[in-house]
């Protein structure tokens, strides 16, 4: 019976309950912080995939046969008040979804179409499950046009009391936006 209990080279159960105390105490610490980080990740990803369609709709505006197409100028200028995106479909009195302007966003995108099913699987900050991405011509050279993301704000909180159908200037524009 040599060394029986006495080279034990074993932790002791109560060194073990130290050490996951401390570990435990070390995530409840770090865990806002993690979260935080990630939130942050998700709108940081949410603005890029709104700049992509930012960038398709000027490219599809700046197009020289989107500009000799009279539908899609009439699809155009009825973007002066906020139009949800899978609505460019289905609007201003004409079959959108054949005209060139949306043929060349939804080609610049490299998506089948431009419905909220398509879109939202690619917004990844969202709370609400039913987040829209909105439009709206502005006129002007350097931004023409303002594009959110509802029911997200831009430090990934909930924005479900913002009315998306009206556009401000404010600085402290409640969504996900490009100005």
């Amino acid at each position: 019976m040599k060394g029986l209990g006495r080279n034990n080279k074993g932790f002791s159960l109560v060194e073990l309950i130290i050490v996951i105390a401390i570990m435990a105490i070390l995530v409840a610490i770090m865990a806002p912080f993690l979260l935080k980080y990630i939130e942050k990740s998700k709108v940081s990803t949410d603005l890029r995939s709104l700049d992509a369609v930012y960038q398709a709709v000027i490219y599809a505006m700046n197009d020289s046969n989107v500009v000799q197409d009279p539908d899609s100028q009439i699809l155009i200028n009825s973007l002066t008040a906020p139009v949800e995106l899978s609505q460019l479909q289905s609007g201003a009195g004409v079959s959108a979804a054949n005209t060139l302007f949306y043929e060349e966003i939804r080609d610049s995108l490299n998506w089948p179409d431009l419905s909220k099913t398509r879109y939202q699987t690619i917004i990844t900050s969202t709370h609400g499950g039913n987040a829209e991405i909105y439009i709206q011509y502005k006129g002007g050279v350097m931004n023409p046009i303002a594009m959110w993301i509802t029911e997200t704000d831009s430090t990934g909180n909930k924005c479900l009391d913002y009315d998306p159908t009206v556009w401000t200037e404010l600085e402290d524009e409640p969504c996900i936006a490009i100005k």
